[in-house]
C-alpha cells in the first residue's frame, strides 16, 4: 500500500511533469492519453461507474467518452444508441478501435460539451464519469446537458472533486495551480455537489465516498442521478 503510493506520488509530481516539461508534445501524445486510459480502467474507478451505467437507457449521450471504456458497463437490453462526445483526436482513435465488435449502435463525434451539436430534448440519459473535473467551463457543460437531456430523461454521474475534509481541500486548492497541466486538464478541486446543484438539473440522489487505495486529494469520488 505505502510503496504504491509513493511510486504514483512520485510519478505524479516528478516524473510526468518532467515528462512535460521536456516536450509537451510528446508527452500530450505519448504518455497522457495511456494514462487517462489506465486511470479510468483502475479497478476502483470501474466499481464507480458500475453503480451508475448500468441504469442508462434508450438514446444515450456520454460526455468525455474518451476511449470507449465504459461500454463493458451498459445494459445492452436497454440501449437503443449510445452517442459519445469527447475533444481529444488521441483519444477518439483508441475510441474508434475499442468500439469495434462491440454490439452497440455507437456514433463518435469530437467536440466539447460545451456547444453539443443536438436539438433540444435529444437524449433519454446522459453519462458522464470522472470528466466534470477536465471540462474547462462546466456550469456551461451542465446547461447544454440539460438542454438535450429529454424532460424525463437522467443525468447519470460518477466523478472525483474537492473533498469534504478541509485539509485535503486545502491541499487539492494548492496543486490546482499545476495539477490540470499533467492531467489533462483535470482539476481535483471542483465541488461536484455544489456545479449540480446551480445547474439547470434537480438532484435525484448523490452520494460520497474515499475510493480504497487511493490517495485522498484524487480519492473523493460523488455518484448519483438528476433530471
Amino acid at each position: 500500500k505505502y510503496l504504491y503510493y509513493f511510486i504514483s506520488t512520485f510519478l505524479l509530481f516528478v516524473i510526468f511533469p518532467l515528462i512535460r516539461m521536456i516536450s509537451k508534445k510528446f508527452y500530450e501524445k505519448n504518455v497522457l492519453p495511456s494514462l487517462i486510459n489506465s486511470t479510468c480502467s483502475s479497478r476502483p474507478i470501474k466499481k464507480q461507474k458500475q453503480k451508475v451505467i448500468p441504469s442508462a437507457y434508450g438514446n444515450v449521450l456520454e460526455i468525455g467518452f474518451g476511449s470507449g471504456v465504459n461500454l463493458q458497463f451498459y445494459d445492452k437490453s436497454a440501449t437503443k444508441k449510445i452517442t459519445g462526445v469527447d475533444p481529444s483526436e488521441e483519444l477518439h482513435e483508441l475510441a474508434i478501435t475499442n468500439s469495434e465488435g462491440i454490439d452497440l449502435d455507437i456514433e463518435l463525434i469530437k467536440g466539447t460539451a460545451e456547444d453539443l451539436p443536438f436539438k433540444d430534448d435529444t437524449f433519454d440519459s446522459v453519462v458522464c464519469t470522472y470528466t466534470l473535473c477536465s471540462i474547462p467551463n462546466p456550469e456551461i457543460a451542465l446547461i447544454e446537458i440539460s438542454r438535450v437531456l429529454k424532460q424525463n430523461g437522467k443525468f447519470l454521474f460518477a466523478e472525483h472533486g474537492l473533498s469534504s475534509d478541509k485539509k485535503v481541500a486545502q491541499f487539492q486548492n494548492f496543486i490546482d495551480f499545476f495539477y490540470p497541466k499533467i492531467s489533462g486538464g483535470c482539476h481535483v478541486n471542483r465541488d461536484i455537489h455544489n456545479l449540480i446543484s446551480k445547474s439547470p438539473l434537480k438532484l435525484d440522489n448523490i452520494e460520497n465516498i474515499y475510493l480504497p487505495g487511493t490517495q485522498k486529494f484524487l480519492g473523493f469520488n460523488t455518484w448519483g442521478t438528476a433530471s
